[in-house]
């Protein structure tokens, strides 16, 4: 077995682990892992990229391809990520034992053949800008002069973003396992004291809460990011389907996955998707 292989599958071990530190020493100091939507430098910018994408529960399910010498590596791969399936390519260069340079990029549907996707279109998307997450005060303990300023903070990041997604960004840095209600009430009582203060602006109806910095556009059409379909703003994906109906698209829902790079309508996809091309139907 060549080097390259073995890290390969160190990478494919470590990944499914959702092992941050052992991923981050399979590179070296100086890698660079280059995608079409962000060239990610240097050890300390590879950390915010992985643990934004180790946040979606990332999973190989199977490479489909595989080929290596002995400093390169060149892979096909199905992931599961956040839920939904997605077909991976990529290489790996090697300095010695660790990787140098990293290329990596998804295949959003098959062009041609059985499960073809009619009147694919493109759209541009704004870079999706992940909060970077950090240790933070339990919510249920601390004082709301410590809660605030780290929600605030999420906001600042990734706003306009769904309120229950906030929150539990904040409670995953927290070390928490899950967004009680005894979690959620001093999170949602930090908001709104944001908003009285007016540094938040807030929109849509409660059970669909979102946030964002006062000045902020209401509705930013940027990439998935770490987020799953269902904690992307209604809004959003509303807009999207707007600028893809008029690039040409007809198959909305399915121009949506296309466009985020999903491959797998779930029926949980579907319906949320429907109701976002209601949405987009009715004036902006």
């Amino acid at each position: 077995m060549t080097v390259a292989r073995h890290l390969f599958e160190r990478q494919v071990r470590l990944l499914d682990a959702g092992d941050l530190e052992g991923l981050l020493g399979q590179y070296h100091e100086d890698a660079v892992l280059l995608r079409f939507d962000r060239t990610v430098a240097g050890k300390a910018a590879l950390r915010e990229h992985f643990s934004a994408y180790l946040a979606r529960g990332p999973r190989v399910k199977e490479v489909t391809q595989l080929a290596d010498a002995d400093d390169l590596v060149s892979y096909q791969a199905v992931l599961e990520v956040a839920g939904e399936e997605v077909r991976s390519y990529g290489a790996m260069w090697l300095r010695g034992e660790r990787i140098a340079r990293h290329v990596q990029g998804l295949f959003p549907a098959p062009a041609h053949g059985p499960g073809a996707r009619k009147g694919r279109v493109h759209v541009d998307l704004e870079p999706y800008e992940a909060w970077t997450a950090h240790a933070v005060p339990d919510p249920r303990s601390a004082g709301r002069e410590a809660v605030g300023p780290v929600l605030l903070e999420i906001v600042h990041a990734e706003g306009p973003v769904l309120a229950e997604r906030a929150y539990r960004l904040y409670v995953k840095a927290s070390g928490g396992k899950a967004l009680t209600s005894i979690a959620r009430a001093p999170l949602s009582g930090s908001a709104y004291r944001l908003r009285q203060a007016g540094a938040i602006e807030f929109d849509g109806p409660d059970d669909a809460l979102v946030l964002r910095p006062t000045g902020v556009a209401p509705v930013r059409v940027r990439e998935l990011g770490p987020r799953p379909l269902d904690e992307v703003p209604i809004a959003e994906v509303a807009e999207l389907m707007r600028r893809l109906r008029a690039a040409g698209a007809t198959e909305l829902p399915r121009a949506v996955l296309d466009a985020y790079g999903l491959v797998r309508m779930t029926a949980k996809a579907e319906e949320y998707l429907s109701r976002a091309e209601e949405l987009s139907a009715l004036p902006s």
